[in-house]
């Protein structure tokens, strides 16, 4: 039994599970347990291949900074984002847009009082079946409502005024408990605490509606969650939405709010945005400026919704320097541009790995591959790229990622280990095996991974163009619902595409191409150089027509502007 809990490839769930945990965390035989799990899953690689290399450590992805020309061109927002875009065909489904909202309010067609009530008697119905919220004030989601519809009243309304709007659990927000989808942290918010990028939207207007659900500690792939419940997929609630930013991509989705905004320190915006459907956007590392102690080198903060315009609009008033910056993180960075929505595209150059993309599913292989030829037809040209060291680049950023978590966890370790789902001990306890030497190892991989993408956007293309992820939403199997699951083959499909984003820094957007035999949503997922994120939504943009009828309405649809109810 115990060589077949050594097994690196089998999904474990209840009792086998709680076994495997539990010898994990014995005194003495749990450290040999974990030694010989880190040995299987070849770690070994990592710093072999580390002192091959000669590269100084890098703990934060920052480029060099743009030369002084570069700077000139990109002092301000150039262009504004038009308000809306005509639909390609306007007799089938689409989401309802910020400027939907905005403009029936300003007609008096509705007011945000009205809309508020009817997502506190939504909610009260949806989060039974699917637990999308983890916090949510009914009384203050009501106040800041009446003030919206004053300010309207009064034609003295702000630019996004009483547009709903959910936060992931653990993005710190005045009024809500800090709970990182955890059972027992409770942490209370203060003035403080509030990231800057945060205020930055609640002064635009935004209705903050509540917290979303996530995966817990942000730690796994595939949103399920024991303690508030596993959030479900809008287009099959049978299947899971993808982790960690769960309860956003699921909420954009089915309509329930515009926009979300979520956060990734490993996929956790894209792989959710990829298996619901909707826009998922990560930018350069600090370009969205936040100051994150949970993985502080790999953490980015992020908007979804379910069309391009709507992420472009919010992404223009989150990004641009922070006030405090820490360890200067900016340094050099252009001011945000925004991009001209048209379809040239002659001459861009679209990089494609095939050895990486064609260990996906076959239905997924063929929707990049119909991309290709659309993009084609608009005057790109394919280059076909290599991404070296892959296996080497993810275990870096394992290193990375979990020994940054454990120094602001282990306090609740020490006192509430059991408290955790038992997918997160497992990790925690793999990171507490790591050595400083492979702390170094991984830092020094991602500076070779650093120079290598930078010279690749620099000399060879101006896209990464991949599927979002290797598969599409996979199933929720009722063992998991108890004690939650552990699965590498999964989580390895899931996070197939991810890393680079992370351990570079480099910008992704994640956006429907296409939909699989059961209905489910295939994604692609498009990386461009440092600060590109306006030729990245411009490209997500012209992106829309792979879909001729838009996308898909989800099975389970919140119609909160139209008659409709839960679906």
């Amino acid at each position: 039994m115990i060589n077949k809990l050594l097994s690196i490839n089998q999904r474990l769930t209840g009792r086998r599970f709680e076994v495997f945990v539990f010898l994990c965390r014995l005194p003495i035989l749990g450290k040999l347990f974990l030694f010989l799990i880190k040995q299987r899953l070849g770690f070994s690689a990592l710093t072999r291949f580390a002192e091959e290399i000669d590269e100084y450590p890098l703990y934060y992805p920052i480029p060099y900074p743009v030369d002084a020309d570069e700077k000139l061109k990109s002092q301000k927002i150039i262009v504004k984002v038009p308000n809306s875009i005509a639909p390609l065909d306007n007799t089938y489904f689409s989401h309802w847009t910020i400027s939907d909202y905005i403009e029936k309010y300003k007609s008096k067609t509705i007011t945000p009082t009205i809309v508020a009530e009817k997502l506190r008697g939504l909610i009260n119905e949806l989060n039974k079946r699917n637990p999308i919220l983890t916090s949510f004030n009914r009384d203050e989601l009501m106040r800041q409502a009446m003030l919206s519809t004053e300010r309207y009243r009064l034609d003295k309304n702000l630019e996004m005024d009483g547009v709903p709007l959910l936060i992931k659990d653990e993005i710190p927000s005045l009024g809500f408990p800090l709970t990182f989808g955890t059972s027992f942290i409770q942490k209370e918010v203060t003035p403080s605490d509030v990231p800057e990028i945060i205020q930055r939207l609640l002064n635009k207007g935004f209705l903050l509606i509540g917290k979303a659900n996530q995966h817990e500690l942000g730690i796994g792939t595939s949103g399920s969650n024991v303690s508030y419940g596993t959030c479900r997929n809008p287009y099959n609630e049978e299947h899971f939405t993808g982790g960690s930013s769960s309860g956003p991509a699921a909420a954009v989705s089915m309509g329930l709010v515009p926009v979300a905004i979520g956060s990734d320190g490993g996929g956790s915006i894209r792989i959710p945005a990829s298996l619901c459907g909707c826009i998922g956007l990560k930018a350069t590392y600090q370009r969205i400026p936040i100051d994150c102690n949970l993985a502080p080198s790999l953490v980015h903060v992020g908007p979804f919704a379910n069309n391009v315009i709507d992420v472009a609009k919010v992404y223009s008033i989150m990004a641009g320097r922070g006030s405090n910056d820490f360890q200067r993180h900016s340094f050099g960075q252009p001011n945000p541009s925004l991009p001209i929505f048209d379809n040239a595209f002659k001459g861009l150059k679209i990089g494609v790995f095939w050895d990486h993309i064609n260990e996906s599913d076959l239905e997924i292989i063929t929707a990049i591959k119909k991309a290709l030829v659309f993009f084609e037809s608009r005057g790109c040209s394919i280059v076909d790229i290599e991404l070296p060291y892959l296996k080497e680049i993810h275990q870096a950023h394992t290193v990375t990622i979990l020994t940054e978590m454990l120094l602001m966890l282990e306090p609740y370790m020490r006192k509430h280990m059991n408290k955790f789902q038992l997918e997160s001990q497992v990790s925690l306890l793999i990171g507490k095996t790591f050595t400083a030497r492979e702390f170094l190892a991984a830092q020094r991989v991602r500076s070779f991974a650093m120079k290598h993408i930078e010279k690749l956007f620099r000399d060879e293309v101006d896209i990464i163009l991949s599927p979002a992820t290797a598969i599409t939403a996979p199933k929720i199997e009722k063992d998991s619902l108890a004690v939650g699951e552990y699965d590498p083959i999964q989580t390895s499909k899931l996070m197939k595409f991810i890393i680079h984003g992370n351990m570079t820094g480099i910008p992704a957007i994640i956006f429907p191409c296409d939909y699989d035999k059961k209905g489910l949503p295939i994604s692609l997922q498009a990386q461009a150089g440092h600060w590109n994120e306006d030729l990245l939504l411009r490209f997500a943009h012209e992106g829309r027509r792979l879909l001729p009828r838009g996308m898909k309405k989800p099975v389970h649809y919140v119609d909160v502007l139209g008659n409709e109810n839960v679906k």
